[in-house]
């Protein structure tokens, strides 16, 4: 999986460089999420904000999962932000159990930004039973916090996410390739 052209003028501008990363910063595979595991919400590393997304998710706190993609500011009026987490909500809200590989692509930085790609492959067992396997990319991105003089603060947050079914089931399926 590439991302969508129209996403990589957003992301680059012609000012990026990409920044190596250290096996110790990918995690291990098969992390489990169900409604009984550890609440989880670290949004230090790209890393640490998808597992903190994905166990949100898992746990049932689909509220806490979509402020992971907001902005400090809010960019849209309250109508069209709470008809965007109802159609969030709605495509998770019957998600049992969530099983996840994921690790850090790469990072590329800016002037002010950093931008990082995470990729994932998720199996989602629903209430009913039913298994769904995606293959996903969240682009993560992190305004300098040195940068910010103002209020109220832009956290890291997952700025853009593509995702596809797979056909294969989760053990089989490679990590997408989520370059710009």
């Amino acid at each position: 999986m590439h991302i969508h052209s129209a996403f990589r003028p957003l992301l680059c501008a012609g000012l990026c460089a990409v920044l190596p990363y250290t096996q110790a910063q990918a995690r291990e595979p098969a992390l489990h999420v169900t409604a009984a595991s550890t609440y989880y919400d670290n949004r230090s590393t790209a890393l640490d904000l998808v597992q903190s997304y994905y166990n949100a998710i898992g746990t049932g706190q689909l509220a806490r999962a979509f402020s992971y993609t907001l902005r400090g500011t809010p960019e849209k009026d309250t109508n069209q932000l709470a008809a965007d987490y109802n159609a969030f909500r709605n495509k998770f809200q019957d998600i049992r159990s969530i099983k996840l590989r994921f690790e850090l692509g790469f990072t590329s930085a800016g002037v002010g930004t950093e931008v990082s790609a995470v990729p994932v492959v998720v199996e989602m067992e629903t209430n009913e039973g039913a298994t769904i396997v995606r293959s996903s990319c969240h682009y993560v991105v992190r305004l300098s916090p040195d940068a910010q003089d103002y209020a109220p603060f832009d956290p890291i947050r997952i700025d853009a996410s593509f995702d596809e079914p797979v056909e294969g089931g989760f053990d089989a399926t490679a990590l997408p390739d989520c370059r710009f």
